[in-house]
């Protein structure tokens, strides 16, 4: 993944939950591959376990390598991340898989359903819902301890939901009238997507902090000139825009409709970014099904102002009259230049 193709906009909470999902489903094909081409070699007993095992670990180390990716860190960083990741929530998976088998679930539903819940063949969810639960469990242990600034629950809320959403489409894949054929290998492939899917747009998404604010000039006069807003140390930064010779961190020519000191968008140390209207001239903020007058109210002790959005438009000056300048606010990677 790279932070350059991924665009402010609402789509990229789903970026990671869709290459989570896309590795997790192609693992599925290559285990299904490798049963087709070579054939295991280990007994049916620890077909579910291996496959837990494949899927959870798979989940893990691809939330971690993307996570990587998108924060630009080294191609040795994220491969012995995930990896660790795999070794961590695959190895869990596949221990658990077996404490469920043959001392949680016996305990649980009595010694005459323990011969039922032993049985590899067995593939009704009442014996095997724990260990989907507990393999998702498994899946948060790689990230927990790898993954920094995402804190616990996130992680574990995430791995348990992935693992009781895949026990649900597989099962679902098998009870009328959603059954597809009878089809278990088709259930399992479905249950792996699934998973992957909802552990990547629960564990970990894309920060803000990977993206920067900055003001664009869509009038004709300086069209496509462009500063940053944010501070290089993502202290609080505040930017003026007028047509005052000095000083100024945007030049605007005054035949526009722009004054001396017309506009300033800061941001905070949170990265809320605010408009503020610093002229008693038209200051407009434009945004969908919304306009903002922010010119400033001499009655008032402090200029007016209002939160800014990715896309937003601020129109300095009268339209009306033919004179006005028209900046946006956009949000781009923080590595743009």
């Amino acid at each position: 993944m790279n932070i350059f193709l991924v665009p402010y906009t609402w789509w990229r909470h789903l970026q990671v939950a869709a290459v989570t999902g896309g590795a997790t489903l192609s693992a599925w094909w290559l285990l299904l591959t490798f049963f087709v081409w070579v054939g295991p070699f280990w007994t049916l007993d620890y077909d579910g376990a291996i496959y837990l095992a494949v899927v959870a670990g798979t989940s893990a180390a691809i939330s971690i390598f993307a996570e990587g990716s998108l924060r630009r860190y080294s191609p040795l960083w994220r491969l012995t991340r995930a990896l660790l990741a795999l070794g961590i929530s695959g190895g869990f998976t596949f221990l658990w898989y077996w404490v469920w088998t043959f001392v949680s679930a016996p305990a649980i539903f009595g010694e005459e359903f323990a011969d039922d819940v032993s049985d590899p063949s067995l593939v009704t969810l009442r014996f095997r819902l724990g260990a989907f639960a507990m393999a998702g469990l498994c899946t948060a242990a790689g990230p927990i301890v790898l993954r920094k600034g995402a804190g616990l629950m996130t992680q574990l809320i995430a791995g348990v939901a992935a693992g009781l959403t895949a026990a649900a489409v597989w099962h679902l894949c098998n009870y009328p009238p959603f059954e597809i054929y009878g089809d278990l290998y088709l259930a399992s492939a479905f249950s792996a997507l699934t998973w992957g899917l909802t552990f990547g747009l629960l564990a970990w998404g894309i920060p803000d902090e990977l993206y920067a604010g900055w003001v664009r000039v869509l009038s004709p006069a300086r069209f496509g000139y462009r500063i940053p807003v944010d501070a290089p140390d993502r202290s609080p930064k505040e930017r003026f825009i007028g047509h005052f010779p000095r000083g100024l961190d945007m030049w605007l020519p005054v035949q526009d409709g722009v004054m001396e000191l017309h506009l300033s968008i800061a941001v905070d140390d949170k990265q809320r970014y605010k408009a503020r209207g610093l002229t008693l001239k038209p200051t407009v903020v434009r945004r969908f099904l919304e306009r903002i007058d922010i010119r400033y109210d001499p009655r008032r002790p402090a200029p007016l102002e209002t939160r800014l959005t990715s896309g937003d438009r601020v129109v300095m000056g009268d339209p009306d009259a033919g004179s006005a300048t028209t900046v946006e606010f956009i949000m781009l990677p923080r590595e743009e230049r």
